[in-house]
């Protein structure tokens, strides 16, 4: 009960002080309408959730000033994925289900989206690729390999990755995945996105973020959670309501600060501390639902109809996420120079 309370305060204490812009929903988001890339970064505001906090250790607006370091040479050094978990093993009433390696091939597609949606955006950011990344020795050092379930080399998804399965029967009960050849940061089951996420200072894996921006020159790096999941039509039971039948999409990323970069910031302005945690300076929080046809007849439950009602709409809408989140990055990484 003590550990639970302590948990609570700290999750509070972190919330105290956040400052967040945009997330207005102006925009009603269509996953059927053809966005021009000019369109989502008019959309982007009103839906991605932007947050900052100011530091125990000098204030943002200081720490960020355009006459202090750019902020231009950056990579992703944590994605991970929760798809359509099932901790309990069995299918329930959602129908369709991935196996471990259906959620490794969707989590690489899922990386490839934000490598290509940079390499678009990307402007006069420096942007680091997964491949250079991966070659790091400090990836080498810290955390471990992650686990392969993909036994021949491909990309494609297949009838074995995804498929409907009846109630009650043996499913995957993987549920935070990373790309191939990445390095698992994870901590007792708790993805390292979900303590490095957040307008907060960060203890977590310190050491590898200051290592890694050490090696490959970064002025910053990012962290990534996507999050998706799926409901099948039904009522509920206990208040007999219909629950619609939608996926719901979610991207958290973070850009973290290694603390020896923080520590030259503060050295900049004349302060003396030198704390050793990730600074993050900003934070930001994608979220939409979609509607999507999973209850079909029993002759359409394939492959190709999961490809045609669930793929497909899912996969165009997290892109259209992807460039509205990485859009707004951009937008604050230029305040910085």
């Amino acid at each position: 009960m003590l550990r639970l309370i302590i948990s609570l305060l700290f999750l509070t204490s972190c919330s105290l002080g956040v400052h967040k812009t945009g997330g207005e929903r102006t925009y009603a988001y269509d996953s059927l309408s053809e966005y021009t890339e000019a369109d989502l970064k008019e959309m982007a505001p009103q839906i991605v959730v932007t947050s900052d906090k100011d530091p125990n250790w000098g204030k943002n607006e200081a720490l960020f000033d355009a006459k202090l370091p750019d902020i231009k040479r950056v990579g992703i050094v944590v994605f991970e994925t929760s798809l359509q978990t099932t901790r309990g093993g069995l299918s329930g009433e959602d129908l369709v289900y991935l196996s471990a390696q259906g959620k490794q091939l969707l989590t690489e597609k899922l990386l490839t989206i934000w490598e290509e949606s940079f390499s678009i955006l990307k402007k006069d950011i420096d942007y680091v690729k997964i491949s250079q990344v991966k070659k790091a020795k400090s990836v080498e050092e810290y955390g471990s390999l992650q686990e392969s379930f993909i036994v021949r080399s491909r990309s494609s998804m297949a009838p074995d990755d995804i498929f409907y399965l009846p109630k009650g029967k043996n499913t995957t009960i993987s549920t935070v995945m990373n790309p191939r050849g990445m390095r698992d940061l994870s901590l007792m089951l708790v993805p390292a996105t979900e303590m490095m996420l957040g307008p907060k200072w960060s203890e977590s894996n310190k050491h590898y973020v200051n290592s890694i921006a050490k090696e490959l020159k970064l002025d910053a790096v990012i962290v990534v959670m996507s999050k998706i999941d799926w409901t099948a039509a039904r009522k509920d039971k206990y208040s007999s309501d219909m629950i619609a039948e939608e996926v719901n999409l979610r991207i958290q990323s973070s850009i973290l600060i290694p603390f020896s970069k923080y520590n030259e910031r503060l050295k900049a302005l004349g302060l003396r501390d030198e704390p050793n945690v990730n600074l993050p300076y900003k934070t930001y929080d994608t979220k939409l639902n979609i509607p999507v046809a999973l209850t079909v007849p029993e002759a359409d439950r394939n492959f190709s109809s999961i490809e045609k009602e669930l793929l497909t709409p899912t996969l165009k809408t997290y892109k259209d996420m992807t460039i509205m989140t990485i859009d707004q990055m951009i937008i604050d990484l230029k305040k910085t120079f």
